[in-house]
């Protein structure tokens, strides 16, 4: 077996190497911190010293944002000066659209194969990676795409296949935007209640009585913050601000994702980006509005779904 080249070891990038190298991988390995790429090399995969000698026939690169991927793949000693002609690049980073389709045409230009890839959980990489408890949404040709499916199976319990390599990427932060509102929402919605001294939950279980089961699970996703293992603050405003990066850049108007940024900017000054990003615009709703919200709780631990065999979705483009 070829080896992987995986560059990025952080919160998804080293759960993901570890399960590949517990599938049986061949792993050459690069971050900037060497303390993780020692620690991923102690458990068998090759450290190298540079995102280029990382590439491998297939490399993955799992990093923050756009500016990561950007740093990792210029360069003297870039991925783009290691790849070669039948090799392909799968992007699982928090890649934006619009360097998704510019760096689709730098592989281009090298006759390498491109997809773009999003991982979608419920819970914290470092608990539902190793497990196999996710899901990949992924984009782009179909040679470089049965080149890839036989290890993106064995990450995640669902790959899900769409057209092109920038849509898993445009469709990962419309995931955050809905959440972001979502979380803003039901903050100040319990907030208002509270105000009046009617029990949040009470309201939650009059939304489970006459049907509106979407707005009552997000009330109740809202409630269980304190044991969420979603998202941190930090990375939904990252999310958000390249939503409205991307609108901009298209001259097209998001005012409620304007509205959602200030919110975060918000929560952001007042210390808040560690916390998920229900729990930090609860806390942020406590300190505006002067509000006890320790009622709107539930405390209920995370369930997991037991792991299952990969299955994979091909999702068409419906103006084909």
């Amino acid at each position: 077996m070829n080896a992987i080249g995986i560059v990025g070891l952080g919160n998804a990038g080293k759960p993901i190497a570890e399960r590949l190298l517990q599938k049986g991988y061949r792993l050459k390995v690069y971050d900037l911190n060497p303390e993780a790429v020692n620690a991923v090399a102690e458990l068998g995969a090759v450290k190298t010293n540079s995102a280029r000698e990382a590439v491998a026939e297939i490399t993955l690169t799992i990093l923050p944002s756009s500016t990561e991927v950007k740093a990792a793949a210029f360069g003297e000693n870039g991925v783009l000066a290691g790849i070669k002609p039948g090799f392909v690049l799968v992007d699982l980073s928090g890649t934006d659209p619009i360097f998704a389709r510019a760096l689709e045409g730098e592989l281009e230009k090298r006759n390498a194969g491109f997809l773009g890839a999003t991982l979608h959980a419920a819970g914290a990489p470092a608990v539902t990676i190793p497990r196999g408890l996710l899901s990949i949404v992924v984009g782009g040709k179909k040679d470089a795409l049965d080149k890839s499916l036989g290890i993106l199976k064995d990450l995640g319990r669902k790959v899900i296949c769409v057209p092109e390599a920038w849509m898993p990427k445009a469709m990962k932060i419309a995931v955050i935007m809905f959440a972001a509102a979502n979380s803003i929402v039901a903050a100040e919605v319990s907030s208002w209640l509270t105000a009046q001294g009617l029990d949040p939950k009470l309201f939650l279980e009059l939304l489970k009585t006459t049907g509106s089961r979407e707005s009552a699970a997000r009330l109740e996703d809202f409630f269980k913050r304190n044991n969420t293992h979603g998202g941190a603050l930090s990375n939904s405003y990252k999310d958000v601000r390249q939503a409205l990066e991307v609108a901009a850049a298209l001259d097209f108007p998001l005012p409620l994702m304007s509205a959602v940024n200030q919110m975060q900017e918000m929560g952001r000054a007042q210390g808040l980006t560690r916390l998920n990003t229900p729990a930090a615009m609860g806390k942020l709703y406590e300190i505006l509005t002067g509000r006890d919200l320790s009622e709107a709780v539930l405390e209920a631990e995370k369930i997991f779904p037991e792991p299952q065999e990969p299955e994979v979705i091909y999702l068409e483009d419906l103006n084909k």
